[in-house]
């Protein structure tokens, strides 16, 4: 008891409880609805005349459209409030729970499950993210813990109350009843206040209390589905998902079945048993929150990897449980499940907080469900197989499938600690610019410790530079040095595997092509700046793209680069290809005279050329200069 009681003194690291209680709450309420399902569903099957392969249906496909939907949740709590988004959730789910009582048609009941779900979908994304802002680095692992016992809790009294109301007043009460709980978490989230996002982690890198509070920009939906794919223990999560999900999902539908139909137990005994093996979570959450810290505290990595250890033991049990002859031992096994496989939870959610950068997180975390969507759509089979060969062959089905799935995570080893590391000095980089310029020093461009990689070959280390804006530096190296490539990882052509690019105080590592042109990034390949199969004029035409709306400078501008290079004048209807060398570095240049970027990176202007022409060339560079463009010449 004294171990529980300073845990619980120490739980918060000396943040304010509060929010972990109304997160703790929002979640468990949630788990009622969710149980309540699981244990009711051989009733809800009889009601509506359903097979395993039905009813699994039901309740795959109805997962699937919420899970779907959690994307843009994700997506959205990244840009606005998640104690809202992280409300509004929950006052569907209570709402949708109750239709769920009230249903009076499948269709209707499809609807409400999948109503209910969606509430749900926003757990995820902002519980997680909001958690990781509420609270310290070091105290992550006890704050998950304490949070995953909310579906413990939940996933206890949930399915208790459910049996003892279904048994006395018909399967529908209890959803009508579990939907006013959480009315009352619904009115407490309205006292939370937003926290800022990832100022531990810039605090963990040793900034100053102005850089730590500052804010980040949320990303566009295509730079946050880049900065996802380049977080490594995020890919490997996700490819074990699928195998996952189909293993956890079956076994928490086929277990109420499976007491049903081997030990022909009604609603009142499913709900004692699922009461009674779900404290086994709470053990295994305490048990293993020294182990979590202790591995999260000596290395990231051995976290994930010590799944595999705890995976073997998950499988023998999963099997016993299946083929348990006796009641007992079938509950007893169902216990040693249920207990370990969440002894490692809030470790993984702890390196999962670190390893996902702070303006995508809540975004990282709903991309996951996507990758349950092949587990859910895979439950159907499951049933048919229950129902073609018996429940306990279809239990035994999803051992396999699940230690594929552990092993990937436990895989996820060797990238976490570098992914951390990214996330860190990536945050800190854009809050160091963001507060330079709140100073009144202008740093344009900011590259710090860059990394690229090419098909698993590094070719930049740790690149560091800056430029103020309105300079003109030169880039110089040997061939080979790997001057290109910093410029194509500048310009989003080619993405970095490590480190930091921030320009105009907005983290663009990661930011696609596009985008960072729009935002005033032009860059000058050698030889290769120009389209061959358009004509002068065409090319010309293109470059003002950009800058459309603003009719009056693109004809200006397109004027005074003929008037400086009046050879391009006299082939204006040519294409662009039958050009001269030097004639096309004039046309390239000319080009980003209209565009009128704030950094214009060229790369090789002399490739090539004669003196003479290299002369007018940097003629016109001066004046892109004078124009106020930074220009970073190789």
């Amino acid at each position: 008891m004294s171990r529980v009681r300073g845990w619980f003194e120490n739980l918060g690291g000396g943040k304010p409880l509060f929010p972990l209680f109304v997160l703790f709450g929002l979640a468990a309420v949630e788990q009622f609805d969710q149980r309540a399902f699981d244990v009711l569903l051989p009733d809800i099957r009889h009601h509506f005349g359903l097979d395993t392969q039905s009813i699994l249906a039901v309740v795959g496909l109805t997962g699937a459209a919420a899970l779907v939907l959690a994307l843009p949740i994700g997506f959205l709590a990244d840009r606005a409030s998640r104690v809202r988004i992280a409300t509004f959730g929950a006052l569907a789910w209570g709402v949708f729970s109750i239709l769920t009582g009230l249903a009076p048609a499948l269709w209707v009941l499809g609807l409400a499950r999948a109503g209910s779900g969606l509430g749900g979908a926003t757990i995820v994304p902002t519980h997680n993210s909001l958690l990781s802002d509420y609270y310290d680095i070091p105290d992550r692992a006890n704050v998950y813990a304490a949070h995953r016992a909310a579906y413990a809790v939940g996933a206890c009294i949930g399915p208790l109350f459910a049996g003892l109301l279904a048994y006395y007043y018909g399967w529908r009460a209890p959803f009508v009843v579990y939907g006013l709980p959480t009315l009352v978490f619904v009115a407490l989230a309205l006292r939370l206040r937003e926290p800022g996002r990832g100022h531990f982690e810039r605090a963990a890198m040793g900034v100053s209390d102005d850089v730590r509070d500052t804010q980040d920009i949320p990303p566009s939906i295509a730079e946050s589905w880049r900065i996802v794919w380049s977080v490594g223990t995020l890919r490997r999560v996700f490819y074990a998902l699928p195998f996952l999900a189909v293993a956890f999902l079956g076994l928490l539908s086929l277990s109420s079945l499976y007491y049903s139909q081997v030990f022909h137990l009604d609603e009142r005994a499913r709900g004692y048993i699922a009461a009674a093996v779900e404290p086994g979570q709470l053990v295994g959450l305490f048990a293993g929150i020294p182990i979590a810290t202790r591995l999260l505290a000596r290395d990231a990595a051995l976290v994930l990897r010590f799944l595999a250890v705890v995976a073997v033991v998950v499988a023998v049990a999963w099997l016993g449980f299946a083929l348990s002859p006796w009641l007992p031992l079938a509950i007893a096994m169902n216990v040693i499940v249920s207990s370990i496989v969440v002894i490692l939870i809030p470790g993984i959610f702890a390196a999962l907080s670190l390893a996902i950068p702070p303006k995508i997180r809540s975004f990282g975390f709903s991309v996951a469900g996507l990758w349950i969507l092949p587990g859910l759509l895979l439950l159907p089979i499951i049933g048919g197989a229950a129902d073609a060969w018996g429940i306990r062959p279809g239990l035994m089905l999803m051992v396999p499938v699940f230690l594929v799935g552990a092993a990937i995570i436990a895989s996820a080893g060797s990238e976490v600690n570098a992914d951390i590391q990214r996330v860190w000095a990536a945050a800190a980089a854009q809050a160091e610019v963001l507060h330079d310029r709140r100073q009144g020093r202008v740093k344009l461009l900011l590259v710090r410790g860059v990394d690229v990689h090419y098909d698993g070959v590094q070719v930049l280390f740790g690149v560091d530079f800056e430029i103020d804006e309105g300079e003109i530096v030169a880039l110089l190296g040997t061939n080979g040095a790997g001057k290109s490539t910093l410029l194509k990882a500048i310009s989003g052509l080619v993405q970095a595997s490590g480190g930091a690019i921030v320009f105009d105080g907005r983290d663009m590592t990661h930011t696609p092509p596009d985008e960072i042109a729009t935002r005033g990034v032009t860059q000058v390949p050698g030889g290769q700046g120009v389209f061959p199969s358009l004509s002068v004029a065409e090319n010309l035409r293109l470059a003002g793209w950009l800058r459309r709306r603003e009719a009056r400078h693109v004809h200006e501008s397109t004027e005074r680069v003929l008037s400086i290079f009046p050879v391009l004048r006299e082939r204006l209807d040519e294409l662009a290809g039958n050009l001269s060398g030097g004639q096309q570095q004039m046309l390239t240049l000319g080009m980003a005279f209209i565009e009128r970027p704030r950094l214009l990176m060229i790369d090789e202007l002399s490739l090539g050329l004669a003196p003479t022409i290299v002369g007018q060339l940097l003629e016109v560079v001066r004046e892109i200069h004078r124009r106020g463009t930074t220009i970073v010449i190789v």
